[in-house]
């Protein structure tokens, strides 16, 4: 079903923001339908609202200036209605491009010699990507199972850890605490886009994903093409590690036999990851 999302479905959630509407209608959509793919998306991520959530998103993280050398504050002194305009103006145009990211190094905490790198967008970049965000995320929220944790709204470590409390105090033997080496860096862009592409079939939507993926790297003066990975420092990098189908049936083979986060089974290590 490709039905677009009628006004009148959004205005019937009533006690919520124009934008917490919007995803709510999404994740109701995606649920009831599961194989149902979304092809009126774009438009929304130029919203006013949207973009204003966003930028409100971005300026309470903080963070650094990108390539372009424009800090948050820069913009709040230009005027941040005109900054929106601009974005919002290029969107609908589809002129939108990403500009290079800027790479740092930052030390790996306990880890001594070892560094993390960073790769910073523009503050620009990571209003577009974050309001790009409030879109996708209630659609892939829907497939998620109560199992998983990791990179979800409202749902942290910690909630994790009273899961593991609660299956302890019930007898839970099998516990199994797993990592994806370099997952952030791996992330095969084919892969990542053929599982994004089972919910969205919005050309224009898919092709700003693409472009996020597909921009280079500033680092000593030069711009390198990653061909693989997402860059870690983005708004929607740690989107695409749960979106990754592939992925989570890896971590599922090996932690979470049927899905069940907390107990799996003692020939776990003898399936292949």
């Amino acid at each position: 079903m490709n039905a677009e999302l009628s006004a009148r479905q959004i205005r019937r959630t009533e006690g919520v923001d124009s934008v917490q509407a919007l995803q709510r209608v999404l994740y109701r959509s995606a649920k009831q339908l599961p194989q149902r793919q979304f092809h009126a998306l774009y438009d929304k991520v130029s919203r006013r609202d949207i973009l204003v959530r966003a930028w409100e998103q971005v300026r309470a993280n903080g963070g650094a200036p990108g390539v372009d050398g424009v800090a948050i504050d820069d913009i709040e002194a230009a005027g941040v209605s005109e900054f929106l305009d601009k974005i919002a103006a290029s969107l609908k145009s589809v002129t939108y491009r990403p500009k290079a990211l800027r790479r740092v190094e930052i030390p790996k905490p306990g880890q001594p010699g070892k560094f993390r790198p960073l790769s910073i967008p523009t503050v620009l970049d990571r209003t577009v990507m974050t309001a790009a965000k409030l879109v996708l995320e209630a659609i892939f929220e829907a497939d998620f199972k109560p199992s998983s944790f990791g990179f979800r709204p409202k749902r942290s470590a910690h909630d994790a850890l009273e899961a593991v409390r609660k299956e302890a105090n019930a007898n839970g033997n099998w516990i199994l605490d797993a990592d994806i080496e370099n997952c952030f860096s791996e992330i095969d862009h084919d892969a990542l886009m053929t599982q994004v592409e089972r919910r969205v079939c919005d050309r224009n939507m898919l092709k700003l994903l693409r472009s996020w993926l597909r921009v280079g790297v500033l680092k000593d003066g030069a711009v390198t093409n990653q061909p693989a990975g997402t860059p870690q420092g983005s708004p929607m990098t740690p989107q695409t590690q749960p979106i990754t189908t592939v992925v989570k049936r890896a971590v599922h083979r090996n932690r979470v036999p049927n899905h069940d986060t907390l107990r799996s089974n003692k020939d776990v290590f003898d399936h292949k990851a």
